[in-house]
């Protein structure tokens, strides 16, 4: 087992210090933490533009209760997803990217294609193999990470989690919040309750359930179309008309009922429970941008390896944090969570993992007690592409940053370079000027070299 150890040891350093780790970083000894329970919380198309303690825009849909847990919490200002709900669900439950599991788009759930392979070892499932002590683990919500052909309506619990209860995928073909298909354990029957609040009912229900320590992951289907008016008790905003004609007003109304219910979740954890469990926070990809308003950019959006599209909300709360209300502002990624939690929950990860598979995260329980010290990696990197599989891709893009450069990997097009800071060194939001359509300056060309090579390094193929 000690030789095992080791080799699975020296693997992972092997990855992460060749810009692996999902784009390169450093491996260190676990932090001794005091294990808790998780409570990971996943918001559907929730970008920073609408988080206000990102200050990204001047008018974010208002969040009082997430805006208290940023407070009672770690906010990490440069966390990234994928650009879409699949990819960034599979990467956070695995810890590896997306091309290691060949899901670079939202899979069709309802169709028999390709999603995450039963292979694949989720968080459930080293969190039990990994743990000397028994773990409790629960879905509820969106799942959207099985198909007709890879699970079906068992996808979750195959991965291993003793308890799913809600929705296979996006509610689509007739189902709405107000009325959809609803699976518990691989049973589906209709149900007719707003499914925002159902998803905190259904939460809540199980983390009475089950015993100390436990794991629960929450993907809320809000605050994704089809865009609504949810029940009025839930929200501050003038709706009128249909959506369509309304589309961020009713956009910001489904967010404002996410956050509402989702301090009425955390309200109904009993003191003693919330005491000993750590909350995680996280946006699955950036703002569609039918809902975005300037100075937004539309196409810069949810779907896209822009910063619109994959820099995303991340807030980690609980007694490892010791100062409540920080930020910290080093590159952090979606796959970065798989190490993280066990490392929380006092798992080990490599009985959990079973083998040596590349595992892509590097854990972010370092800063937690120290959001200023040295940065875990020094990339961070993003890929979209389709068809999902291991095929040929019809259609591919690609990002890669470190704390100033950015570049951007487009379809039929050379690559993108940008300088992340102002003339005054501070950090912009958006990418600006592409410098790779012009002469690059020496820096912008030895930049440039390194973070083609970065992607290279982080993901196979490229």
């Amino acid at each position: 087992m000690r030789l095992r150890r080791l080799l699975f040891a020296a693997s992972v350093v092997a990855v992460t210090l060749t810009c692996g780790g999902g784009g390169g970083g450093s491996v260190e000894p676990p932090v001794e933490t005091q294990p808790t329970n998780v409570l990971l919380i996943l918001a559907d198309d929730l970008g920073v533009d609408m988080f206000s303690p990102y200050d990204v825009h001047p008018s974010p849909a208002p969040t009082p209760n997430l805006d208290a847990l940023a407070a009672e919490g770690m906010l990490f200002e440069y966390f990234y997803s994928l650009p879409s709900c699949s990819p960034t669900r599979a990467a956070v439950l695995t810890g590896r990217m997306p091309f290691r599991y060949g899901i670079g788009k939202p899979i069709d759930q309802w169709l028999a294609e390709h999603a995450l392979p039963l292979e694949e070892r989720t968080l459930a499932e080293a969190l039990k193999d990994g743990s000397t002590t028994s773990i409790a683990t629960s879905a509820i919500g969106k799942w959207h990470l099985g198909s007709e052909s890879i699970g079906g309506a068992s996808h979750a619990n195959l991965q291993g989690f003793d308890w799913f209860e809600g929705t296979l995928g996006n509610l689509m073909f007739g189902s709405t919040y107000f009325g959809h298909q609803k699976v518990t354990n691989g049973v589906t029957e209709a149900s007719r309750t707003y499914v925002t609040s159902e998803q905190v009912d259904d939460a809540l229900e199980r983390i009475a359930a089950m015993p100390e320590p436990w794991f629960l992951y929450l993907g809320f289907n809000a605050p994704h179309t089809p865009l609504h008016a949810p029940p009025v008790a839930l929200h501050n905003q003038s709706l009128a008309g249909i959506p369509s004609d309304s589309p961020n007003a009713h956009y910001r109304a489904m967010v404002e009922a996410m956050d509402h219910e989702l301090g009425r979740l955390l309200a109904g954890i009993p003191p003693a429970v919330r005491a000993n469990t750590t909350i995680v926070f996280l946006g699955d990809n950036g703002t569609p941008s039918q809902v975005m308003v300037p100075p937004s950019i539309p196409g810069n959006s949810k779907g896209s390896v822009y910063e619109g599209g994959v820099r995303v909300p991340l807030i980690v709360a609980g007694k490892h944090v010791d100062a409540p209300g920080s930020r910290c502002r080093s590159l952090v990624q979606a796959v970065d969570l798989f190490p993280t939690v066990l490392e929380l929950m006092g798992a080990d990860l490599d009985q959990g993992v079973g083998d040596s598979r590349a595992i892509d995260g590097v854990s972010i329980v370092p800063y937690l007690s120290d959001p200023d010290r040295p940065a875990l990696r020094q990339y961070a990197v993003a890929e979209r592409f389709s068809p999902n599989g291991f095929g040929e891709y019809t259609s591919y893009g690609a990002m890669v940053r470190d704390a100033r450069w950015k570049l951007v990997r487009r379809d039929g097009q050379p690559d993108a370079l940008f300088d992340m800071q102002d003339a005054q060194g501070q950090p912009i939001v958006l990418e600006g000027t592409n410098l790779n359509d012009g002469d690059m300056t020496a820096e912008e060309s030895a930049a440039f070299a390194r973070l083609q090579a970065a992607l290279s390094s982080a993901i196979e193929g490229q």
